[in-house]
């Protein structure tokens, strides 16, 4: 009976150690194997996985971080799934975006918020471009001086969260005083 290694037939990884009994005697090793004694393996150490090397005389330890999320030097989200180092730029520290990407995020929210609170305010649960049409016509009507009222309200709104937009730029960290901002509405 002799011992040998099973190794990954892609990435030559060591698999497991077992004791093998040739089936005939012309039968040398199973396929993806290796004689324990031809290429001794060395003891497991941690963050490493045990190698054979491309002349399957010695085992190395490649980097092996498989499984590990975090941001490409671009910023976008990866997880590692192969063998060997951390990728350049690696960071497991999402990264913050620009400043400019961060203000025209919020000044998007800042426009869908007060379209969906005015959305709402006109008209409740059929809160379509139909509902919203038929809502104001209908508060135009029964009500001019509330429907203004709602537009002013939600319109003084909306500048001010702008004008704290604006002033958020200036301040010592501007990407975290952009980030910060809550974006509401009353209703």
């Amino acid at each position: 009976m002799r011992t040998i290694h099973i190794y990954d037939k892609q990435t030559r990884e060591h698999l497991r150690t077992q004791d093998w009994t040739p089936p005939a005697p012309w039968v040398a090793l199973p396929a993806d194997a290796v004689d324990a004694d031809a290429a001794p393996l060395p003891p497991a150490r941690a963050g490493y996985a045990r190698v054979l090397t491309l002349a399957c005389d010695a085992w190395e330890y490649v980097e092996d971080h498989r499984g590990k999320q975090g941001w490409l030097g671009d910023g976008t989200q990866h997880v590692v799934d192969a063998l060997g180092p951390l990728p350049d730029g690696w960071s497991e520290t999402e990264p913050h975006p620009s400043l400019e990407e961060a203000h025209t995020a919020k000044a998007r929210e800042i426009r869908t918020g007060y379209d969906t609170a005015l959305a709402g305010v006109l008209a409740g649960a059929e809160a379509t471009a139909t509902g919203v049409a038929v809502g104001s016509a209908l508060m135009a009507v029964t009500d001019p001086d509330g429907l203004e009222y709602l537009v002013d309200m939600l319109t003084a709104r909306r500048v001010e969260l702008e004008q704290t937009l604006l002033a958020a730029q200036t301040d010592a960290d501007p990407v975290a005083a952009v980030l910060a901002m809550v974006v509401s509405y009353p209703t």
